[in-house]
């Protein structure tokens, strides 16, 4: 198993929503299945949100980026293990498959063209968003 820093979460569960991060861990199983584990550390902000998609059971689409933002990030298809409070924050571990490698060019501009956004304002807001992914 290999383990990896993980620095950067986008849930792709009914709308795209990014999850600030305290710390995060990603977990190489190396299986054929290309699973993997994720705990990821988070403000109780989030605690209503995953403890619904634990408890439903649901499986969710994920953006996942390791070791540094300017990597692009992977797309996982993914459940909620758990959710362990811990103070204010909580931890939440997922188990993960691995779906594809993600082009961060291609993720920005669906996610823009799916908002409606075309022209100049697509344009800028597909440079501005790159800039800020990308660091």
């Amino acid at each position: 198993m290999k383990t990896f820093k993980l620095v950067a979460l986008t849930l792709l569960h009914e709308q795209k929503q990014d999850i600030p991060l305290i710390d995060g861990l990603m977990i190489n199983k190396e299986d054929e299945n290309k699973r993997w584990l994720i705990e990821a550390y988070v403000e109780q902000t989030y605690r209503e949100l995953f403890t619904s998609l634990k408890e439903s059971g649901t499986t969710f689409d994920a953006l996942v980026t390791i070791s540094r933002k300017t990597n692009d990030p992977a797309h996982v298809r993914a459940t909620v293990r758990s959710v362990t409070m811990m103070g204010e924050r909580m931890s939440v571990l997922m188990d993960a498959t691995l779906i594809k490698r993600s082009n961060l060019a291609e993720v920005v501009l669906e996610d823009l063209v799916q908002r409606g956004l075309h022209g100049e304002t697509l344009l800028q807001q597909f440079k501005q968003q790159m800039h800020t992914k990308r660091g």
